[in-house]
């Protein structure tokens, strides 16, 4: 088994070099394809009340679009900086970029179905950090393998194996299916 498609939601957090750092160490033991988008908190919609009635208010959707254009930035240069081409090939180390990706974590639940393993930045207590949400979408909705990338990356992956064994069903299928 290999981890070919690797799944990165992008978020504006100090964790997230560790997080890519941790994508492409994977990816070149695999020779995998990564790839990013903008995860976009889902907002909910805001309305200014008038005379009138209920006007929208724009000036979320310009914050939404400055917050892509930054995070494909982030995605872009490191994978630049650090030699990965662009494009869609799974048989050789490569990346590519999600446009227009939905808000809201549920996303990465979906969209994750698609990948062998979504890589996600470790949740804490920072507010300004990876979400407990974003890491759930993707443990309970995809169905996906998660990793989860330690705050500081490790030179090397893949060396030593733990399994936390709870003598479940459940339990013996995940292992099974993990050889």
């Amino acid at each position: 088994m290999g981890f070919k498609t690797i799944l990165v939601p992008i978020e504006q957090h100090g964790l997230m070099n560790s997080t890519l750092q941790t994508a492409l160490l994977l990816a070149r033991k695999f020779d995998s394809y990564i790839e990013g988008f903008a995860l976009r908190v889902e907002i909910p919609a805001v309305f200014a009340v008038t005379d009138a009635g209920a006007v929208p208010i724009p000036g979320w959707e310009q914050d939404i679009a400055e917050n892509e254009k930054q995070s494909r930035s982030l995605f872009e240069n490191f994978m630049q900086e650090h030699g990965v081409p662009r494009g869609g090939d799974a048989k050789a180390l490569s990346s590519g970029w999600l446009n227009n990706a939905p808000e809201g974590d549920l996303f990465v639940g979906s969209h994750g179905r698609v990948f062998d393993v979504i890589l996600l930045g470790k949740p804490g207590r920072d507010r300004k950090g990876p979400r407990m949400s974003t890491l759930e979408a993707g443990l309970f909705e995809s169905g996906r393998p998660v990793l989860i990338a330690p705050p500081i990356p490790r030179p090397e992956m893949g060396t030593n194996v733990l399994i936390a064994w709870n003598c479940s069903t459940e339990q013996a299928r995940a292992t099974s299916a993990g050889r």
